[in-house]
């Protein structure tokens, strides 16, 4: 289970193609989501589609396209809130322009899409490459995975393509005996080329070091990084790994082994 955390925009590593829209605009699709309940940039009630509870859904993000069709007006209204963690507690609706008005066509639990970028497939509607970051058996992650909206067909609402895993920031040992350190620094695109440059690193810390360290604080220890790169293709229908990327293990992405800072010197 990955539970899905908001993200500082300026330390986004995608540039994302999230529409800069007003309030007014805002609200229509809100009206649409959650007639007469809407205060702000949220729903004051949980919307139908989702699980009733005593949450909120907050609007995140609004990405415009062709997501149906290749000439469709289409719009991804992605929000937060009313859904489980095990749906990443995120859900997106898709809404197309009929005319002047913009239709509902549906909503999906579970797809994320606050932080992505377009890209057009060769059908000529547009998928999204969205990146993100949450927790997994009490360690970080950050991904990135590809969005399909618009095909009407029932799958898995994200095609994760690449993770990264930080235990060291909740102080956690894997069940490698390794603690791990990992950060996405940015997702560039060339052509249908996709470019994941992240940092990381693992080390064996002792027991001791473990127990002064605070999550979230850096105190105790600290793990060295190195450089991580992977390479991935679009196709026009999917996301292909190049073969020449490093190997995965269980925790994603591979990342060297390395060592541990500890009260200024290292190990």
């Amino acid at each position: 289970m990955i539970v899905v955390t908001g993200r500082a925009q300026e330390s986004l590593p995608i540039a994302s193609d999230a529409a800069n829209v007003s309030s007014a605009e805002k609200r229509t699709f809100l009206e649409a989501i959650c007639p007469s309940h809407v205060t702000g940039s949220r729903c004051s009630v949980c919307p139908a589609e989702m699980p009733q509870s005593a949450e909120t859904w907050e609007l995140r993000a609004i990405i415009f396209g062709h997501f149906i069709a290749p000439r469709s007006n289409d719009a991804l209204v992605s929000g937060f809130g009313c859904e489980p963690h095990v749906k990443l507690t995120s859900g997106a609706y898709l809404f197309t322009k009929q005319g002047a008005a913009w239709r509902k066509v549906r909503y999906t639990a579970g797809e994320e899409a606050d932080d992505c970028k377009k890209i057009t497939g060769a059908d000529g509607r547009d998928r999204l490459i969205c990146e993100a970051a949450g927790m997994h058996q009490g360690a970080a992650d950050e991904f990135v995975y590809w969005i399909e909206s618009g095909d009407g067909q029932q799958h898995d609402p994200l095609h994760l393509f690449f993770t990264i895993t930080d235990s060291r920031g909740s102080c956690v040992q894997l069940a490698d005996g390794s603690v791990r350190t990992g950060h996405i620094d940015s997702v560039t695109f060339a052509g249908d080329r996709i470019l994941v440059h992240a940092r990381g690193g693992k080390a064996i810390v002792p027991a001791e070091a473990l127990q002064k360290c605070q999550p979230g604080a850096n105190t105790g220890f600290e793990i060295m990084t190195g450089p991580v790169r992977y390479e991935f293709r679009f196709d026009g229908q999917k996301v292909i790994a190049d073969p020449r990327n490093p190997a995965t293990d269980e925790y994603g992405a591979a990342v060297p082994t390395t060592s541990y800072r500890l009260a200024g010197w290292i190990r």
